[in-house]
């Protein structure tokens, strides 16, 4: 998009979480920043090499998205608002770009960021927007990749607004978690607990197998078996990231 189209969508959800002057400027400026100052991230050539490149920005990585999604939280609990509006604007640019479908080898990139730029951004997409919002990187995360490139500038442009609006809101959101969170986190610390000893288990068994078969190759079933135990555990992994979200440590205050 053009740098038009991201600051009329950063002043228009600023319009509506009521932000004032001096943020609302940090916020449409953040918006335009990866044009001016390019981020990096791993590339793969046509020939299959990877390299360190220029962040694309019409298919940008989720984790750039991520990072920045990520900075502009832990600023805003640190009382940072200033760079919180500005990480934000960072990464709701890829987002934005992200909704243009560029034709088949970006010819049609100039002409369909023009026409969009003659739109404003729907208010009926910003509302919905931070109507739909959850305070959680889970969420924000869902919002990136349910992001679709558009041939129409007005769903483009509604897309943009609205997924933009969905992901400030909750990068935004309260400070303070529910405490029903809590029991949540415990339980499901208790359960990644267990998934230790059943880890340990495993290890044992493939060496007792090991051993009475007289079968080495038995040996590294165990460690990958224990490996897959832990790291497929996502009800621990998302409490413990919602945690982090909140600011707390080990799922406390």
């Amino acid at each position: 998009m053009k740098w038009k189209s991201h600051t009329a969508i950063a002043r228009a959800i600023s319009g509506e979480m009521g932000l004032p002057e001096d943020l609302e400027r940090a916020f449409c400026a953040g918006s335009i920043e990866p044009d001016k100052r390019p981020d990096l991230a791993f590339r793969t050539s046509r020939s299959g090499r990877s390299y360190i490149g220029r962040a694309p920005h019409h298919q940008p990585p989720t984790g750039t998205i991520m990072a920045y999604a990520w900075r502009a939280r832990r600023a805003y609990l640190d009382g940072n608002d200033y760079w919180a509006v500005k990480s934000i604007g960072r990464a709701l640019h890829y987002v934005q770009d992200k909704c243009v479908h560029t034709g088949l080898g970006g010819w049609r990139h100039d002409a369909r960021e023009d026409d969009i730029a003659d739109l404003p951004p729907p208010r009926r997409a910003v509302l919905e927007g931070i109507g739909m919002a959850e305070c959680s990187p889970a969420f924000v995360r869902e919002c990136i990749s349910a992001v679709r490139p558009r041939r129409d500038p007005r769903r483009a442009m509604y897309d943009a607004t609205l997924y933009s609006s969905a992901i400030f809101a909750s990068v935004m959101g309260p400070p303070e978690i529910e405490e029903k969170f809590f029991d949540d986190y415990d339980r499901a610390m208790r359960g990644h607990r267990l998934r230790y000893a059943s880890a340990a288990a495993l290890l044992a068994l493939s060496a007792a197998v090991a051993a009475t078969l007289e079968e080495p190759l038995f040996l590294p079933l165990g460690p990958l078996a224990a490996i897959a135990v832990v790291r497929m555990d996502p009800a621990y992994y998302k409490a413990r990231d919602r945690a982090e979200w909140f600011g707390l440590q080990n799922g406390r205050r």
